[in-house]
């Protein structure tokens, strides 16, 4: 089941970088028609795709350690991370995602991660607001869209 969102609860969303808006965003991303969960990337376009598993990734870390973010993401959904935020994210993300990549068991290097997320949680919840941001026509078109949006983003 698919739900769509109004144009005037969509601009609620986006009326203020409140941390708990992003997290609607991202139900409402899960909720969209497009959504995909078989598909590394969701079957969304790159920008749409790591804003939805970089707020993943970082709950994980704050919730209950980074560690289970890995144990339980695909290989295939990793790599596709990977490569979205070597190109869509800021210095660092990419190379903490990486660390994590290769130490997750390794109980004293995956808190290396954990440590770098919690002491940028301000900075990472502010590309949020600026990837969606800049790509909202996308994120609304998604959430209120009635066919699944595959491909480019326009």
């Amino acid at each position: 089941m698919s739900l769509k969102f109004s144009q005037s609860y969509l601009d609620t969303l986006f009326s203020s970088p409140d941390t708990g808006k992003l997290v609607t965003l991202f139900v409402c991303l899960q909720w969209a028609e497009g959504y995909s969960r078989d598909e590394p990337n969701y079957g969304y376009p790159q920008p749409v795709f790591v804003f939805l598993e970089s707020l993943a990734w970082f709950a994980h870390a704050i919730r209950s350690g980074v560690w289970t973010y890995y144990e339980a993401t695909p290989w295939a959904r990793q790599q596709a991370m990977l490569c979205a935020l070597e190109s869509e994210a800021p210095s660092g993300f990419s190379t903490h995602y990486a660390l994590g990549m290769r130490n997750w068991r390794d109980k004293v290097k995956i808190k290396a991660v954990d440590a770098w997320i919690r002491a940028h949680e301000e900075d990472n919840n502010r590309w949020l607001w600026r990837l969606v941001n800049e790509h909202r026509p996308d994120v609304e078109r998604l959430c209120g869209q009635s066919a699944p949006v595959r491909g480019r983003l326009n």
